[in-house]
């Protein structure tokens, strides 16, 4: 079983375990400290696994370096800590700093691998390795936060500036990423017969035509694929 299929296992077991405790607690009317636990610990399960999910598509194309492997990571250690301060009920104040800032980490490390899954021209680059920037930046500005526990209104307003820069250029993004597309120009194949556009699913990119067989084949652009022999073009969407 490979470590994205088991995430997906754990998320659906925990949320039918969410399901089954909620009903519980609306037929029973009794809902105690133990049931909330135990759904506690259910819910930051769910969370761990979104988290680590949004990791995985990074990991196996292989963005970012380690990146998504120290995220995917973080997001287990640092939701672990958690339902570990649920049921110890601990009121230590830095177990609480090293579970937020861990889990400020995975965090940021999850945003980074889902932007970074557009791909953008050249002349957008910049757009994503500003993000990319602005995400470092407020990361260590919020872990900096948690532990330094800063006074005043400056530094809230700096976390406020960072926080709509980075909403920006994330929305941003991906509208490049299809005005890039639609501005590529480049033919969607099309069926002999019907002339219906193809869309091909594959669990990695293709390495061979698909219509002649021939292993010249490039990324003409983004998810498009042109064989230099026959002239195909075809586009793959990756589900891995």
């Amino acid at each position: 079983m490979t470590p994205r299929k088991f995430a997906i296992m754990l998320f659906f077991a925990s949320v039918t375990i969410n399901a089954s405790l909620g009903i519980i607690a609306l037929i029973a009317g009794d809902f105690g400290d133990t049931q909330g636990k135990v759904l506690f610990t259910s819910l930051n399960v769910s969370a761990a696994s979104v988290l680590s999910l949004t990791m995985f598509p990074a990991r196996e194309l292989g963005h970012l370096g380690r990146v998504p492997n120290v995220g995917i990571a973080l997001s287990i250690i640092g939701f672990a800590l958690f339902i570990m301060v649920i049921w110890l009920e601990s009121g230590e104040e830095v177990l609480w700093k090293i579970t937020a800032s861990v889990l400020t980490c995975a965090i940021a490390a999850g945003h980074s691998c889902l932007i970074c899954l557009f791909v953008l021209p050249a002349r957008y680059l910049s757009v994503l390795k500003s993000t990319y920037a602005l995400v470092s930046i407020l990361t260590i500005l919020i872990v900096g936060a948690i532990w330094s526990e800063p006074s005043g209104e400056i530094f809230p307003r700096i976390l406020g500036v960072l926080s709509i820069l980075i909403a920006a250029t994330t929305v941003s993004i991906p509208v490049l990423n299809r005005l890039s597309r639609a501005n590529a120009g480049v033919e969607r194949p099309t069926s002999i017969s019907h002339g219906i556009p193809i869309r091909i699913f594959l669990e990695n990119q293709p390495t061979v035509c698909l219509v002649c067989g021939e292993k010249s084949i490039a990324c003409y652009y983004d998810d498009i694929f042109k064989c230099s022999l026959c002239g195909a073009v075809f586009e793959a969407e990756i589900r891995g």
